[in-house]
């Protein structure tokens, strides 16, 4: 690697890193737009895979917007070190101020393109309300720490439940209905790109630094000039922002939202998602927002016991990895592409001495069956 002559400092692209990430980010797009959003899929699921591609396509969007919340939770939970159990609030407020506003043009959407354009706008809407709710909830909630941080986030969760109950405007306890839907998925897994690389390139600035510096010990941040209570009210206001997106998507899958929905176990359903993933590795949030997103719908055969199995599972799972799936481990398409072709000597060294590991066991039972044959010849009789 070249180096600069008055530093240290070594010479290389910054495009590179950023050019792998995009290509692999439309090649994504596209793999999505072939298995789920062309006309050809469901003939690929019913006829070569023998599933139900309804069922496929459903678990996709389950999966996108819960990626969201947890990747949102994370920051504030797995980053800032904060413990949240209100997230459901903050996804509620954006779901609801998107659905509202979906409602009022529901008449004037007679294409999907213009549907997709009500959905960005209602998410532009979603982020700003719910950001504005977590930056007034974080003013007086994140001077304070620990078991208290979490009560008054619990109780602002259960708050906004019981209101969106009362007023008619949100539809009272019947919720709201008739919120127009939005059935394409290459938009909904664009939204989740767009906001993992958000967070990712956050956490990889000045500002991210700053966060773990808070996490890791707040008084020694404070001491080497970190505004901490600003940064903590931001990345939270910044979380609950993003949890908003989560909420938009959720209506416009679902057509209905409920306030009993939004309680204080969904809120637990999204922490046991990030604390299962990994505290701080999103890439861990994403693997386990997937995993335990299908679980649930592959063990229905179980019936009854499906809830059983999956509290097994999840509990097997804490006991072999407590750190979670995968600890603090973030993935990098560009160290992965630098260490495949290591990688693949490895592998195929290993298949190689494998090979010969059979052969050599296979010629020494030939041997050793060949002299039991003949030992009788040199036994005196």
């Amino acid at each position: 690697m070249q180096r600069s002559n008055n530093s240290l400092v070594p010479l290389y692209s910054r495009k590179k890193p950023y050019l792998i990430n995009l290509i692999s980010c439309v090649l994504l797009l596209v793999l999505v737009w072939i298995t789920l959003g062309a006309d050809f899929s469901k003939s690929i699921y019913v006829n070569i895979l023998g599933l139900n591609f309804r069922q496929m396509e459903g678990l996709a969007f389950i999966i996108c917007y819960t990626i969201i919340l947890a990747v949102s939770l994370n920051l504030s939970t797995g980053c800032l070190g904060e413990l949240v159990l209100g997230h459901a609030g903050f996804m509620a407020i954006g779901g609801y101020a998107g659905a509202i506003f979906l409602k009022a043009v529901s008449s004037s959407i007679t294409s999907e393109a213009i549907n997709n354009l009500y959905t960005v706008i209602a998410l532009l809407i979603g982020f700003v309300f719910a950001g504005i709710a977590g930056f007034l909830v974080g003013i007086p909630a994140l001077r304070l720490r620990g078991d208290y941080l979490a009560i008054i986030t619990l109780g602002f969760g259960q708050i906004i439940v019981k209101l969106l109950e009362l007023f008619k405007f949100t539809g009272g306890a019947s919720g709201l209905t008739k919120i127009p839907k939005n059935q394409n998925i290459v938009l909904y897994v664009l939204i989740v790109i767009i906001v993992v690389l958000i967070i990712f390139t956050l956490m990889r600035s000045r500002f991210g630094r700053m966060i773990l510096a808070i996490r890791d010990d707040n008084i020694a941040s404070e001491a080497c000039g970190i505004p901490v209570t600003k940064c903590k009210i931001a990345t939270f206001a910044l979380s609950a922002a993003l949890a908003g997106i989560g909420g938009v998507l959720f209506a416009q899958y679902n057509g209905v939202l409920l306030p009993s929905k939004f309680s204080f176990n969904y809120s637990i359903d999204l922490l046991v998602i990030v604390v299962l993933g990994g505290l701080g590795s999103f890439t861990g949030s994403i693997v386990s927002a997937t995993i335990l997103t299908i679980i649930p719908e592959s063990l229905r055969f179980f019936s009854d016991y499906r809830i059983i199995v999956y509290s097994v599972i999840l509990i097997i799972i804490m006991i072999t990895r407590p750190s979670g799936l995968l600890g603090r481990y973030e993935f990098s398409m560009t160290r992965f592409i630098k260490m495949l072709p290591k990688r693949v000597k490895n592998i195929s060294k290993k298949i190689a001495m494998f090979i010969k590991g059979i052969f050599k066991r296979k010629s020494s039972n030939n041997s050793k069956n060949g002299g039991n044959e003949y030992e009788w010849f040199k036994q005196p009789k």
